[in-house]
């Protein structure tokens, strides 16, 4: 068996932090043609309330209709795509990335462009409300999809009615209420340069990494400002359920128990803990429902982590009459896992763990995600050599440990979207 720790694969970085607080880390890779550069912000829908849910998405959506230099999304869209290389965004609770990957030798070009995009929006009022249409429709998207929003609903049944628990896309009455000058002020309120993070991983073409700093520090003229504090929750300590009744051609469930937050050390054994219940083609959850009982096509266990708290969950898509059988056999994948975990489960899932890495680090973006993550949760950042000897340094114990202290029935959430479910039938089957 290959022990990947052998494997010499170096990845220095440096980080500098600007007079105006923003910190670039670059993480050079000289083997690599293409660069990836990453603006992570620390906001999300986490630090919204109720009367303005979702506007940290919407907000995403308008960077992206037009800028000074570029005044239309089209002229947006043309400038990367001129470039060969491809963009984007994302949302979540506690965070809002905008990246560009494209050859190194352009990135003279993209981090000025990343600049414009963040630093001079237009937010065209034409345009704002014309956006309110697009988002509605993708909250109808999303509804429309039962297995993604099992997931949120897990987390809504979990978590409870509140900044954490509530969907980054907020609700169709906070999306269509939204004001132009509100979307301003929070903007100017949560875009500044403390809370951010710059990260290029990859060639760095034919600049040197002191050019590049300058160029980055001469573009990112941001505002200094107190980074802002996300909506503190206290959450449910109790069982919670979720169940929704839908006309979907199968029934979804997702199972899990509270977690640890991202800073936690916890963290690496409770995801080996979920590897080795639902994290591949030969865990124990894959192998009990789909593989001997051909109760469902798609079963997996994984693990979220925030900034306070976070989740081990499991879930499945199964057919309507088999709902309290998939639900026993998940239940009774956790319990046993509680009593019993192989040697074997355990080095099988170190191997896994550190392939998948290995794999993911071959890509530019994977890279950026990485450093800037650790950067904005935690302020400290492991190189991948540094997380992999941490997964390779928990022993068997540490995961009967983990399993012990977070598989707690009193704490189980459980959500589901299908036509018909009993609920006496549920509070049997967990209690």
């Amino acid at each position: 068996m290959i022990n990947y720790l052998d494997i010499q694969l170096p990845q220095t970085y440096s980080k500098k932090i600007l007079e105006n607080g923003l910190k670039v880390i670059l993480v050079p890779d000289n083997n690599k043609e293409v660069a990836t550069a990453l603006v992570l912000f620390g906001v999300g829908s986490r630090y919204e309330d109720d009367s303005v849910a979702g506007i940290s998405h919407f907000l995403e959506h308008m960077f992206f209709k037009g800028t000074t230099t570029r005044p239309s999304a089209l002229a947006i869209a043309e400038y990367i795509e001129e470039l060969g290389g491809e963009q984007n965004a994302f949302t979540s609770k506690e965070y809002t990335g905008f990246y560009v990957k494209a050859a190194s030798s352009y990135l003279g070009k993209t981090i000025p462009y990343l600049a414009d995009l963040l630093l001079n929006p237009i937010f065209s009022p034409k345009e704002f409300e014309r956006e309110k249409g697009v988002i509605v429709q993708e909250l109808n998207m999303y509804e429309d999809m039962p297995m993604e929003m099992v997931g949120s609903k897990f987390e809504l049944a979990l978590f409870g009615n509140n900044s954490l628990g509530r969907d980054v896309i907020g609700y169709r009455k906070s999306i269509e209420g939204l004001s132009h000058d509100k979307l301003v002020s929070y903007k100017q309120d949560h875009y500044v340069a403390p809370n951010a993070v710059f990260v290029i991983a990859g060639g760095m073409g034919e600049l040197s990494e002191s050019e590049i700093l300058d160029l980055v520090k001469d573009q990112f003229q941001m505002n200094k400002a107190k980074v802002p504090e996300f909506n503190k929750e206290a959450f449910p300590q109790t069982r919670s359920r979720i169940l929704v009744t839908k006309n979907t051609e199968q029934s979804h469930l997702a199972i899990g128990f509270p977690g640890v937050d991202y800073a936690n050390p916890d963290r690496y054994a409770l995801k080996m803990l979920a590897l080795i219940l639902g994290g591949s083609m030969s865990s124990r959850m894959f192998t009990e429902i789909r593989e001997k009982r051909g109760l469902a096509y798609a079963v997996r266990s994984s693990t979220t982590t925030y900034l306070d708290t976070g989740t081990i969950e499991t879930y499945a898509g199964v057919p309507h009459d088999k709902i309290y059988e998939v639900m026993e056999a998940i239940i009774g994948q956790y319990l046993q896992a509680r009593e019993t975990i192989t040697d074997q489960e355990v080095g099988k899932a170190k191997q896994i763990v550190k392939g998948r890495m290995l794999l993911g680090f071959e890509d530019s973006s994977e890279v950026a995600n990485h450093y800037a993550l650790g950067e904005l949760m935690t302020g400290s950042i492991l190189t991948k050599e540094e997380v992999i000897a941490k997964y390779e340094a928990l022993t068997t114990n540490d995961i009967l440990g983990v399993a012990n202290k977070y598989i707690n029935l009193s704490k189980i959430a459980i959500s589901f979207i299908g036509p018909k479910i009993d609920e006496q039938s549920v509070e049997k089957i967990i209690s």
